[in-house]
């Protein structure tokens, strides 16, 4: 059973930090990346921020909006979409992967960002 998202919140992966997540790909064993940032992002893109005509522009209160930064090995190059990952005490959950820099040495960063209505109590 997966872990909803929902359930999950900056605070949730700040705990997990320096940790191992696993990926699962196609024929080949799972590929480790470990989680080295968890950034809070301040305020609201200006998108955001703007509205749509006649739309009401949520308040910062409402909205959440947080990324992760995860380090793997610079190959096999994971794709940008919908990767299945595994934590031991997350559970396995479905994430948008998003690769951002790559470098033989210091091996491959993935980005996902969290940009949602908070859940009410």
């Amino acid at each position: 059973m997966l872990t909803s998202l929902d359930k999950l919140n900056s605070q949730s992966f700040r705990l997990q930090l320096h940790t191992e997540f696993r990926v699962k790909i196609g024929g080949a064993g799972p590929v480790a990346l470990e989680l080295v940032e968890v950034q809070d992002q301040e305020g609201l893109p200006q998108q955001a921020k703007t509205g749509l005509a006649g739309d009401p522009t949520p308040s910062p209160q409402e909205m959440e909006f947080f990324c992760l930064h995860f380090r793997g090995p610079y190959k096999p190059l994971l794709a940008q979409q919908i990767h299945r990952m595994e934590h031991e005490k997350l559970g396995a959950f479905e994430i948008f992967l998003t690769p951002i820099s790559a470098e033989s040495q210091t091996g491959t960063v993935y980005e996902v960002i969290f940009h949602r209505f908070r859940q009410q109590p």
